[in-house]
């Protein structure tokens, strides 16, 4: 009775209305009534004014939800199409509208993905499930014919959408004129569903409005993101560029460059930090950079796992020993790591592998090969990339 991922559009207004007792819905840009009153009221900003907070009912979509069993082709936003949206407001939009605010990505966090989808294609549903605010894949929720651009081939076990957890989506700022949005989280995660075989630009998400900057033009619309900490202007190897040098979209083809120690943070997460909640955008570049200043990748073999035993700091020069080995330095630092952040802002452990032998918890579940029952991070990224012939 109720769709998979995405509301209809005369659905979700009418269970938007019973759910809040028949109160009028906020307009969106194209003269339909907003929908999705899924989350508590939040905070919001006015359009016009990034800094005059305002309160908002609840989150709603500003366009009309298109829905994703229609992938078509992706095409411009119409002029102004979010100028109206506030911050907490959930919008319906395809991958192809999304504008990177950063320059890099780990391409091995990506590979790891891909590889793993291909070897289980359950899991990508499951991600998408759960990306989407929607809990995690019912069970026997999809097929061999199942596409993620086909809401209709997949079930969620949330499939009652009013009640989606708006908390988990990423987030997004509303760039000049209301024409544009900047994403300023999950660049890997959406990247990787841009490249599955069946994403891609039209493939339908849901974001929610971090702020709207749209009254903000040319570069006072890019000192304001850098001030308020929605941009990442530095490329691969850290190194400063301008605004105008950021990729033109997500994916792996659109010049989103990879960068190795951003790579590497990824897999030593819970090993030598645990993301905070809250946690500041762009984290883990917090660390790619430092270890970047602080732990030379020179000597580490990154295409093969190397070798644990009987000690992963000394036992081999591959991948696995240079993720224990950062982490071991990360885990010593109180210092600050980069721009005023310490080891604790960005979840710096206590202990490696929160205390554990390197054979179990988090390291030991990292170190599995793939012959294993339930292979590794790593052992699904290097076969991915040894497959397609990826250095």
């Amino acid at each position: 009775m109720y769709s998979k991922i995405a509301l209809s559009t005369t659905l979700p207004l009418l269970i938007a209305l019973a759910a809040c007792g028949g109160n009028s819905t906020t307009p969106t840009a194209n003269g339909a009534a907003a929908t999705d009153t899924a989350s508590a009221p939040v905070s919001a900003s006015t359009p016009a004014s990034a800094s005059s907070p305002v309160e908002a009912s609840a989150p709603t979509e500003a366009s009309a939800p298109t829905s994703a069993s229609s992938p078509g082709v992706s095409t411009p936003p119409q002029a102004g199409q979010w100028a109206a949206a506030s911050a907490g407001q959930m919008l319906d939009v395809t991958l192809g509208e999304l504008h990177p605010t950063q320059a890099a990505l780990g391409y091995d966090q990506i590979y790891y993905k891909l590889g793993r989808y291909e070897a289980d294609p359950t899991k990508k549903f499951d991600d998408f499930c759960a990306d989407e605010g929607l809990d995690s894949l019912a069970t026997d929720g999809s097929s061999a014919s199942s596409k993620l651009t086909d809401s209709t081939s997949f079930t969620c076990t949330t499939t009652y959408t009013a009640q989606r957890d708006t908390t988990v989506l990423n987030p997004v700022v509303i760039g000049p004129n209301g024409d544009s949005l900047y994403l300023t989280d999950g660049h890997h995660g959406l990247s990787t569903y841009y490249e599955v075989p069946d994403g891609g630009p039209t493939l339908h998400v849901h974001v929610i409005v971090k702020d709207n900057l749209s009254a903000y033009s040319g570069t006072t619309f890019w000192s304001e993101m850098q001030n308020r900490g929605y941009t990442r202007l530095k490329d691969a190897n850290g190194a400063p560029i301008a605004a105008a040098q950021l990729p033109t979209g997500l994916g792996l083809k659109q010049g989103m460059q990879n960068d190795v120690y951003r790579s590497l943070v990824y897999f030593t997460r819970d090993i030598g930090y645990g993301k905070p909640t809250p946690s500041t955008d762009f984290l883990e570049f917090y660390w790619a950079d430092w270890l970047r200043a602080n732990f030379p990748l020179t000597g580490y073999t990154l295409t093969t796992p190397g070798a644990t035993d009987p000690d992963p700091a000394t036992a081999g020069s591959g991948y696995l020993n240079a993720v224990w080995n950062a982490s071991l330095k990360m885990v010593a630092t109180t210092d600050p790591v980069i721009d005023g952040k310490t080891g604790k802002d960005l979840g710096r452990l206590d202990a490696i592998n929160a205390g554990k032998k390197y054979s179990k918890g988090e390291f030991g579940d990292l170190l599995k090969p793939l012959s294993a029952s339930k292979p590794g991070k790593l052992a699904y990224a290097l076969d991915y990339k040894t497959r397609n012939g990826l250095k």
